[in-house]
């Protein structure tokens, strides 16, 4: 074997793909999804399993009719093998057939994140000791830098991998966060799961790294980054906040606590900047809203009523194009806000609904403002534009779940 030879192909894959001879980038042409390109990935992600001829053409051309599959699949590997030498590697295979299955060619001396990153797992898994284990999980939640090839990741054969690959991510990035927290290293707790919530803005990690964060008794910036988190579940998402993220509120609210200072710059903080219409909250803050009124409702003698609106199509059926959904969503919003009093409080409870607290309101005022709120509502989107109603009054609620006295 020629010196040439074994220098090492460095082969990334997990945040995106790249290639790496002897410390240099190598650049396999403008379009990194092109057909020779996957070929390799398929072979290489696969290892020495190895993949057959019918698997990847599958893989490739997925529906497409193709005249003579063998001849396409043959000048494929004839073009791969053309454009590696095109960007300054040697003259290999790079792939090689063994019996039924093709694998990565032995001849090359190859370096793949995805295989060392399952090798990690492995050691971790068949590690004795928790310092075993903790060096094994922080070598693979190191060389995870991304979801598995991005570029492609709508790909059948991307997808099927990239799933799998995710599921062993959170474990690591589970073990590693408890670990810490166990150890009182509320840094590196939290280190762990930012870069959890970076790669994986939708597994509630933010819940995680604001636990670092309160267990660090930074509860400014734990809040700061709930109530961002919750305003992205909410607008971006149409998702309620989680359990975990309610009981990271509750301990927050219990543990915030100001610097004495007067009573001025007190007010000066909680001040809230001018603005017209209802006031929109977060859900967790609606929750608390809720409470505080339902306690209030005997001393004062207000009624309060809770009505929700959810959005559907002209035929009164769920809208179940969610790029229609969201953009409807937030018009609804908007209505909802010029709709109602400034006294009046209002949530996105879903990605179709939304709850609204009307204060010394009765239901014909609640018939009033969904008629308020559904011509507004026409106004902007077409008179096909539809939203349900429902209402109840807290005073309802409380005697319908008000425990019975034995």
């Amino acid at each position: 074997m020629s010196e040439e030879t074994m220098k090492t192909l460095e082969v990334r894959m997990l945040g995106g793909f790249s290639l790496t001879y002897d410390g240099d980038e190598i650049v396999l042409g403008r379009n990194t999804t092109a057909k020779f390109v996957q070929l390799l990935q398929i072979v290489w992600l696969r290892g020495e399993k190895g993949v057959s001829k019918s698997q990847i053409v599958r893989c490739l051309y997925d529906n497409d009719e193709l005249s003579n599959p063998n001849n396409s699949f043959n000048n494929l590997i004839f073009q791969m093998r053309k454009q590696m030498v095109a960007a300054g590697l040697p003259r290999m295979n790079y792939i090689v057939r063994v019996g039924k299955v093709y694998v990565p060619d032995p001849d090359v001396a190859l370096r793949i994140d995805v295989q060392d990153f399952a090798d990690a797992l492995e050691k971790a898994h068949s590690a004795d000791s928790d310092e075993d284990k903790w060096k094994a999980y922080s070598a693979a939640f190191d060389l995870y830098r991304g979801e598995l090839l991005p570029e492609a990741s709508t790909r059948t054969w991307v997808i099927t991998d990239s799933v799998q690959l995710r599921e062993k991510f959170n474990e690591a990035a589970s073990w590693l966060g408890n670990y810490y927290k166990t150890n009182h290293d509320y840094d590196a707790m939290y280190r762990v799961f930012e870069k959890a919530s970076r790669i994986y803005p939708d597994n509630d990690w933010q819940a995680y790294q604001i636990e670092a964060l309160i267990l660090k008794e930074d509860y400014k910036a734990a809040y700061q980054l709930y109530d961002k988190t919750v305003h992205q579940y909410s607008d971006e998402m149409g998702l309620p906040p989680s359990e975990k993220m309610l009981e990271n509120y509750r301990r927050m609210s219990q543990k915030i606590t100001s610097s004495p200072g007067r009573i001025t710059e007190i007010q000066s903080s909680l001040q809230e900047d001018p603005v017209s219409g209802a006031y929109y909250c977060s859900y967790p803050s609606f929750i608390d809203t809720y409470h505080v009124l339902e306690r209030n409702m005997e001393r004062t003698g207000y009624s309060v009523f809770l009505l929700l609106c959810t959005l559907v199509d002209y035929e009164g059926k769920p809208i179940q194009n969610r790029e229609k959904l969201d953009e409807r969503s937030n018009t609804l919003k908007g209505c909802i806000g010029v709709a109602l009093r400034r006294g009046d409080i209002f949530t996105k409870y879903s990605a179709s609904q939304y709850l609204i607290l009307l204060v010394g309101s009765n239901r014909e005022g609640c018939d009033v403002v969904a008629r308020r709120i559904s011509r507004e509502l026409k106004a902007k989107e077409g008179t096909r534009a539809e939203v349900n109603y429902s209402n109840v009054s807290l005073a309802d609620l409380r005697s319908y779940y008000q425990p019975e006295v034995s």
